[in-house]
């Protein structure tokens, strides 16, 4: 054992105390315990760091924070506090409300109201990963033209990348459109990025109107769970050769290029979903001038 422990290179006492931790807690340790379990019973909220100021201030110990997080842990005292679910936003509590009668994407598809492009457009947030590092890509996408109106690529799923996805799908809408077009609905989950007051308050200023998927339904919004699928398989390998974020936010930029100017998509006719959505508009187009004259 000496031979065994000189060519580790540790001592025999750290050894043996590797061998049996719990035994060496309970020898070190062991005349707290008593005094641990009394004050977890008359306070059984309290956290290690009030249990570390109770043994100081009633019994005189002092124990190191590390310490008896340990021998909690290995006596077993489990701490008895209550853990608080957190506070629904304001958003959220009219949601659980209205149930399905949020769902306007559900209620359209099947009452067959979604004929033609910018009527309804969906929008979610996936994960890229390259590099061994990830970033996140948020799109709107028409859910009757499948073209991707906008997007944005961030290090962090917060508030601003699904803002500034929403911002750039407007500017191609009205773009594509020579004005602005009120009442488009932009469907989503109901995640608290989308139910904050920065998105809302973007949507409705553009004159949007907000729907929303079913709690813990990902099936609402199949059309963006296909799109990523369908991304993520084809670029898998070229994300991956992305050297930094930069790189990979170019190679984003080709991708949704491709998809939208290039591939063929069978549920419009295997027509490309730019020159698509260009036909939908010129008809458009030709159906307002004849309302008019």
């Amino acid at each position: 054992m000496n031979q065994a422990c000189r060519l580790l290179g540790i001592s025999k006492k750290t050894y043996y105390c590797g061998r049996n931790p719990d035994e060496t807690i309970e020898r070190r340790y062991g005349w707290l315990k008593t005094k641990i379990e009394r004050i977890i019973k008359e306070n059984p909220a309290y956290g290690y760091r009030r249990i570390k100021k109770a043994l100081f201030d009633d019994y005189g110990e002092v124990i190191n924070h590390k310490v008896l997080l340990k021998v909690l842990r290995a006596w077993g005292l489990q701490l008895k506090r209550r853990i608080r679910p957190p506070r629904k936003s304001w958003m959220a509590r009219i949601l659980d409300f209205l149930e399905l009668r949020a769902n306007l994407l559900w209620q359209m598809d099947k009452r067959g109201m979604l004929t033609r492009p910018f009527q309804l457009v969906v929008s979610d947030i996936t994960e890229v990963r390259y590099q061994g590092m990830k970033a996140y890509l948020c799109v709107h996408l028409d859910i009757f033209g499948k073209m991707v109106y906008g997007w944005q690529l961030s290090k962090s799923p917060d508030s601003a990348i699904v803002v500034a996805s929403f911002m750039k799908a407007v500017q191609t809408i009205n773009r594509m459109l020579g004005a602005s077009m009120p009442g488009i609905i932009f469907h989503q989950d109901r995640g608290s990025v989308y139910t904050g007051s920065e998105y809302i308050s973007a949507v409705l200023k553009a004159q949007g109107i907000l729907s929303y998927s079913r709690s813990g339904e990902p099936g609402d919004n199949a059309v963006n769970e296909a799109f990523f699928s369908r991304v993520k398989e084809e670029w898998r390998d070229v994300f991956n050769e992305a050297r930094d974020f930069k790189e990979l936010e170019s190679m984003i930029r080709k991708a949704i290029d491709y998809y939208n100017e290039r591939r063929y998509h069978s549920s419009i006719g295997m027509v490309q979903p730019l020159k698509f959505t260009k036909e939908q508009v010129r008809h458009l187009t030709i159906n307002r001038l004849q309302v008019v004259s």
